[in-house]
């Protein structure tokens, strides 16, 4: 196995389309990726691509503090996958965390974790699903709206209590950032009900043919009530109207309620992904 450490967004771009045959499973990657091409002063604080005989199989990318993704683009054996993470740890020796598919993640963990002399700390498990098809709830009262710039105080302040909810690190000054351009690239939209708003949901992250439905969240008065379903429905169904062939989501799996709606939704269990943090022993 070769490593190949990238230095810009510039030299990742090319992936993208080698990421694409996988694209819901690499929404997030993707994304990553198209949203940092206008940041070029910005560069990722690891990239690492790992080939087979000149065949990129996985690459590990690190674009925030806290984690970084690993994302397998081709069949890898374990002892190929063994060679890789003992590659990256005669380099690495700091890598906070690493996010991924099962089983490839669990095993990268444990074996960096050992090589590095650190803690394997496993700290959210989710699943991330595709849906193609909405079924709508009934009976939920109510309109989808598109968010506006007069509610942005009230959706900053829903934006920090779903990361609070999701265990989700997001300062003020990110929470802000991130609704603005919300707004600005009309993403987020809003369940209204005689005047009122009671839930939100963001259609994020576009690539060729799908987009991700993010910040689900419903206050906790206005819960229960079928609001979050419908709005994800709605969002849903207009982006399929709009061209998109598939919607992706992730959730906790320790909320087994949203998972639960999501599945009433149309939502199919695609496949399953952990976050590990790597601790001093």
């Amino acid at each position: 196995m070769q490593a190949e450490f990238l230095k810009n967004w510039k030299e990742l771009h090319p992936y993208v389309e080698l990421l694409q045959k996988k694209e819901v499973a690499h929404n997030l990657t993707i994304g990553i990726i198209n949203a940092n091409q206008d940041n070029p002063e910005r560069d990722p604080h690891l990239a690492v691509v790992f080939s087979r005989e000149d065949e990129p199989v996985m690459l590990l990318l690190q674009s925030i503090d806290e984690q970084a993704l690993l994302v397998v683009l081709a069949e890898i054996t374990d002892l190929e996958l063994q060679e890789c993470v003992t590659i990256l740890a005669k380099e690495v020796k700091e890598l906070p965390g690493i996010m991924g598919e099962l089983p490839y993640a669990e095993w990268f963990s444990v074996q960096y974790s050992q090589l590095v002399e650190k803690n394997s700390h496993l700290s959210v498990a989710q699943r991330i699903y595709q849906l193609e098809h909405v079924q709508f709830p009934e009976s939920v009262p109510g309109r989808l709206r598109l968010g506006q710039p007069d509610q942005e105080k009230l959706l900053i302040k829903w934006a920090l209590q779903f990361a609070e909810d999701a265990h989700v690190s997001l300062t003020e000054d990110e929470a802000h950032e991130r609704v603005t351009r919300f707004l600005r690239e009309r993403q987020i939209y809003v369940w209204e009900h005689q005047g009122e708003l009671v839930s939100m949901a963001a259609a994020t992250r576009p690539s060729k043919t799908n987009m991700n439905i993010s910040f689900v969240f419903t206050p906790r008065e206005h819960r229960k009530k079928g609001y979050a379903s419908a709005c994800v429905a709605a969002v849903s169904a207009k982006m399929l109207e709009e061209g998109y062939q598939t919607l992706s989501l992730y959730t906790d799996l320790s909320n087994p309620t949203s998972n639960h709606i999501y599945q009433e939704i149309g939502f199919k269990h695609l496949l399953d992904s952990k976050l590990f943090h790597f601790k001093d022993v």
